[in-house]
């Protein structure tokens, strides 16, 4: 099994934001923090909520990191994740223009990347599958 790291960097106020998004307000998280004073996550989310608060820009890397058992990470997938996080394709068909390759096989591929942990998809228009890379380095330990 090898380790993955994806890693972002993220501004304090951007942090905040999505906690928003997760719990509502701080006071919410605390209230689920009260109930289950042993989640370890919801401790760091309150201390990091509080931190950013009186420090808004300052910028944090945050990693996530997914563990594949076969792992089959070629050259071209690594091109589709780095033309994704570069050229914020708004569907996969444009991001097979950007590749010259067939959709099909670029969507295959993505599918992939999906399922390993590598990338998600949002929903576009019209039933289209926007890709999205919502990190800024892979560390593959070996």
């Amino acid at each position: 099994m090898i380790p993955i790291t994806m890693i972002r960097k993220i501004k304090g106020k951007n942090k905040i934001q999505e906690l928003e998004k997760t719990y509502g307000t701080i006071n919410n998280l605390k209230k689920l923090f009260k109930k289950d004073d042993e989640n370890m996550l919801l401790y760091s989310d309150i201390e990091d909520w509080e931190y950013f608060i009186n420090n808004p820009e300052e910028e944090l890397e945050e990693g996530k990191t997914v563990f594949l058992e076969n792992v089959s990470l070629g050259s071209i997938d690594l091109d589709l994740i780095k033309l994704i996080k570069n050229n914020d394709p708004k569907s996969i068909s444009e991001l097979a223009k950007l590749t010259n390759k067939d959709i099909s096989n670029v969507q295959k591929k993505l599918n992939n990347l999906e399922k390993e942990g590598l990338l998600s998809f949002k929903q576009g228009l019209k039933n289209s599958k926007i890709p999205i890379v919502n990190y800024d380095k892979i560390e593959i330990a070996i």
